[in-house]
């Protein structure tokens, strides 16, 4: 008697996903379905499977064997593998269409004024120590430790380095930059609002940590203050305060959404790292930030905070230009 197949046949797309889901998954079958406990339970904890995702216990890792440190950052597959794959092809895809639409819109800055974006010495001398520093602890750390270079924070001291000391930058390219940094400083704040310390092991790194922060407050408003940064739109532009400040802002939001989805997650799925939390979500209040759509919700959380720091330099930076204006009339009067 012929037995009659009543399951309902995977689309194409449902299957190519599966396997694009499987592939994800052959690049570190040693994660775990979800993060080891950040405190050690039982003595016996496991952080990673074996190589090929062996569960033997001649295999496992043990999260007592690892570095010290290295625990709180161990990466899990706390979403599954096709949403791995959705969210880079999309994230990816809609980021780069942004990047190329608006870079074209962008005004251009003039070469011949690009003295006035030059970081001033005393900047150029504590970046190179404060980035020397990030290095060196980076570099000493656990195994992989240096790909933590990749958190925002440090890639905005990347940025100030790249800004004191990378030769002959065009005009433009700095302008961007320095447009970038402001509402990227956001995440500075979001850092010693709720800082997350449980790395820092070696001797000097959490005061270090609250430092580097403060400086990246610091810097934009140091740099907005002496003029050197306008987010205002440029005299020959013909966009208005609110067109300039919502394509600098999408602008934003694109690159960071491209770096962090297009870079920092392959990153950490091949290392078994936590890059940015991206593999899951961070320590937080009530855990308001957590399910299958954290990183959709970290996202928004992050475009709320570029937006909220970009609206509050240009309305600071708007209101300080005119009230200089009026105090220079009263002034000739």
């Amino acid at each position: 008697r012929e037995i009659k197949d009543h399951t309902t046949p995977r689309s194409p797309m449902t299957t190519l996903l599966s396997l694009a889901g499987e592939y994800v998954k052959s690049i570190n079958p040693s994660l775990l379905s979800s993060p080891p406990p950040s405190i050690e339970q039982t003595g016996n904890d496991v952080c990673y499977l074996g190589p090929n995702g062996e569960d033997h216990v001649d295999h496992l890792v043990y999260c007592r064997d690892l570095p010290e440190g290295k625990r709180a950052m161990v990466g899990s597959w706390y979403i599954n593998h096709e949403r791995h794959v959705i969210e880079y092809i999309a994230f990816v895809t809609i980021s780069f269409l942004v990047i190329r639409i608006l870079t074209p819109m962008l005004s251009k800055y003039p070469q011949k004024n690009v003295s006035n974006l030059n970081p001033p010495l005393h900047i150029k001398v504590l970046t190179f120590i404060m980035y020397s520093c990030q290095l060196s602890y980076k570099l000493q750390g656990y195994e992989g430790k240096i790909l933590f270079m990749l958190m925002p924070c440090n890639v905005l001291w990347t940025m100030w380095a790249v800004l004191c000391f990378w030769p002959k930058l065009s005009s433009q390219t700095m302008h961007i930059m320095y447009q970038l940094i402001i509402p990227y400083s956001a995440l500075a704040i979001v850092a010693v609002a709720t800082p997350d310390t449980s790395d820092l092991v070696m001797w000097g790194e959490v005061p270090f940590f609250f430092l580097m922060h403060y400086m990246l407050i610091a810097y934009p408003i140091s740099c907005l203050r002496r003029g050197q940064i306008s987010m205002l739109p440029m005299p020959e532009s013909n966009d208005s305060i609110v067109s300039n400040f919502l394509k600098w802002w999408v602008l934003a939001c694109a690159y960071f959404a491209l770096f962090y989805f297009g870079v920092a997650v392959p990153l950490s799925v091949k290392f078994g790292l936590n890059i940015n939390y991206m593999m899951h979500p961070p320590p937080n209040p009530g855990d308001m930030v957590s399910g299958p759509n954290f990183r959709l919700q970290s996202t928004l959380c992050c475009a709320a905070a570029f937006f909220f720091v970009q609206f509050l330099a240009t309305v600071g930076e708007f209101f300080a230009k005119a009230a200089g204006t009026r105090y220079g009339k009263t002034k000739n009067m």
